[in-house]
């Protein structure tokens, strides 16, 4: 882990900073660093322990300590009110930008049950735990249109997961870089497919039946480097969410 001590740092969660609720990071921030998700079994007659790789990192925690400091006038329990139901509210992953974390944002979730109101209220401090994914996420990853041809270019070392929208009809098939990426049977008007949640819906309709599974990976990658993709079939528009990402 690195540390980093901030003067009046901030937090963006939910879409709302920090700041605006008069919360200030106090203190000194450590960086977290995912480990490996390795099994270590012991084999009988055989020395040490066989290492069994799941290929995967585990999610991390991330501790923000905060303090609470509102103008002359602004009620300390409204305020605290307002920050716990912000946080608490509606449980679920999302974008976690940071002041100390320059050009990226994480993806976490706060979902502890300690009562963040009642310690505001007190001591006027509290720290703030977030469970992140094992990556983080450049914030320059906005959907873009695309042309039959077109490159992507990851400058990332790791792959990525876009999300996919198509519009269009019947059979289509995309290439990245001339190999097979993705191919889809019978499209009514339009798909989507999420290689992060590996999931392929319109609307609100799975459509797992419409994509051909014997690719491999299955759901589409965007690798370091140029992603030249290029397509065959009645295609009306294609935006691609690349969502360029960095182990944390």
């Amino acid at each position: 882990m690195i540390k980093t001590k901030f003067d009046d740092g901030w937090f963006e969660y939910k879409g709302i900073n920090s700041l605006s609720m008069y919360l200030k990071i106090v203190n000194d921030i450590s960086f977290p660093s995912p480990e490996a998700d390795i099994e270590f079994i012991e084999v009988l007659g055989r020395d040490g322990e066989l290492a069994v790789d799941n290929e995967r990192l585990k999610g991390v925690n991330f501790p923000i300590p905060v303090q609470l400091k509102p103008p002359k006038g602004i009620d300390v329990n409204i305020m605290a009110t307002k920050i716990s139901e912000w946080l608490k509210s509606d449980t679920g992953w999302y974008p976690l930008r940071f002041s100390g974390l320059k050009g990226y944002e994480y993806i976490a979730m706060c979902y502890e049950q300690f009562d963040i109101q009642e310690t505001l209220k007190q001591y006027g401090k509290t720290v703030i735990n977030f469970r992140l994914k094992p990556y983080k996420r450049r914030i320059d990853s906005n959907s873009v249109e695309i042309t039959n041809g077109m490159s992507l270019y990851n400058r990332e070392i790791r792959a990525s997961k876009p999300l996919i929208k198509i519009e269009g009809s019947g059979d289509i098939s995309l290439k990245n870089n001339g190999k097979e990426w993705l191919e889809l049977r019978s499209i009514d008007g339009s798909i989507t497919v999420d290689s992060e949640m590996m999931s392929v819906y319109k609307g609100t309709r799975p459509q797992f039946d419409k994509m051909i599974s014997t690719l491999t990976p299955m759901f589409p990658l965007l690798n370091h480097g140029e992603n030249t993709i290029t397509w065959k079939g009645k295609v009306t528009k294609i935006k691609i969410e690349p969502r360029w990402e960095a182990i944390i």
